[in-house]
């Protein structure tokens, strides 16, 4: 079978699932921040999947199916694909989202994933950092404990601002996930002004 057949047969035989219908380990609330933040103080997982293959982590969330797991490893494991990891082949064959990898490299790295557009964020917290930087870097400030400011970001990965933002806040930064468009969406409709306590949802 080419590389081209096995491609379109994985591709008949997976459904995967939208990043949208993937119950993700998601933080909507300022008490499931603060739990978080003391497991990274202690030391602790922030997933059960954690520091678990991209490719368990997606099959185990019901995003690819047992077939399209096996199908790919073997592939990855007989072909020369550059020395692309599972999940790029994944994104390459159409089988997921970009969305989609990114949320499984938090899970598997221990990076929270934070629900701008749900979770209440104080505007103590919001002021921390100034709205025309917060526009310009594509960040929200969502939360400080212990010392350390959550920053939600589109990439944590590769995020490389956290000196910059630290120097600013005069705290520990920690970048959080939330996808480019919700923070794009509350940097657009949910900031407030000072006369207000929270983001007006």
């Amino acid at each position: 079978m080419s590389y081209d057949d096995e491609k379109h047969s994985t591709q008949k035989d997976a459904s995967p699932r939208p990043v949208g219908q993937v119950s993700w380990p998601v933080i909507r609330t300022q008490k499931e921040l603060s739990n978080t933040a003391e497991m990274h103080r202690s030391g602790g997982r922030v997933y059960a999947l954690q520091g678990k293959k991209i490719g368990e982590i997606l099959n185990s969330l019901g995003v690819i199916d047992d077939k399209t797991l096996l199908a790919v490893e073997q592939h990855h494991q007989t072909k020369k694909i550059n020395g692309k990891p599972i999940g790029q082949l994944l994104i390459n064959m159409g089988i997921i989202e970009a969305e989609v990898l990114t949320r499984a490299l938090c899970i598997q790295s221990g990076v929270p994933m934070v629900d701008v557009l749900f979770i209440n964020i104080p505007y103590d917290i919001l002021d921390r950092i100034p709205n025309e930087k917060a526009h310009e870097k594509k960040v929200v400030p969502v939360g400080v404990y212990n010392k350390a400011l959550y920053l939600a970001v589109a990439d944590p990965a590769t995020f490389s601002e956290q000196h910059h933002f630290a120097f600013i806040t005069k705290l520990n930064i920690k970048p959080v996930f939330s996808p480019l468009h919700e923070i794009e969406t509350f940097l657009n409709t949910k900031w407030t002004g000072a006369n207000s306590d929270f983001w007006a949802g």
